[in-house]
């Protein structure tokens, strides 16, 4: 029985040595360094669009090909004017496809752009609604694109 032991103890803090190595040098960062000031960044543009009563609709499910996507704007439940909105879509495994539009208002507080899906997977959408140049809400979504 001692023998077994001797034998699984190094094999033990052998395999713990090489987790360990392997985790430390393909270490993601998936800790934010300047965690801090970036949360209270977010909580003071949340904030921000709390007051401004801000909403942003979801867009419909994206799909290969060519889309239009259409979002809903409001402002304390009124549609939104003049806002400028900026639409990001890209592709989670690669940037090579990633592409950014001017949202052109369509009605008061309808506003539209289009984007190409070249392949299906895991695609990222996102809005930015700036008014006088400062950014007042950003919001994500993403779409298995099949």
């Amino acid at each position: 029985m001692k023998l077994f032991f001797y034998i699984i103890y190094p094999l033990f803090f052998f395999a713990m040595g090489c987790g360990i190595y392997v985790a430390f040098r393909d270490a993601e960062g998936l800790v934010d360094n300047n965690y801090y000031e970036n949360s209270t960044r977010y909580f003071q543009a949340k904030a921000l669009e709390e007051r401004l009563g801000i909403g942003v609709s979801t867009p419909d499910s994206l799909k290969r090909g060519y889309n239009i996507i259409r979002i809903k704007a409001t402002t304390h439940g009124k549609p939104l004017q003049d806002g400028a909105l900026t639409l990001f879509v890209g592709n989670l495994s690669t940037t090579r496809y990633d592409s950014s539009t001017a949202m052109r208002q369509l009605s008061p507080g309808l506003y539209q752009a289009t984007a190409t899906i070249p392949f299906k997977g895991v695609w990222f959408a996102k809005v930015d609604l700036r008014q006088q140049q400062q950014l007042i809400t950003t919001k994500k979504w993403f779409f298995n694109v099949q």
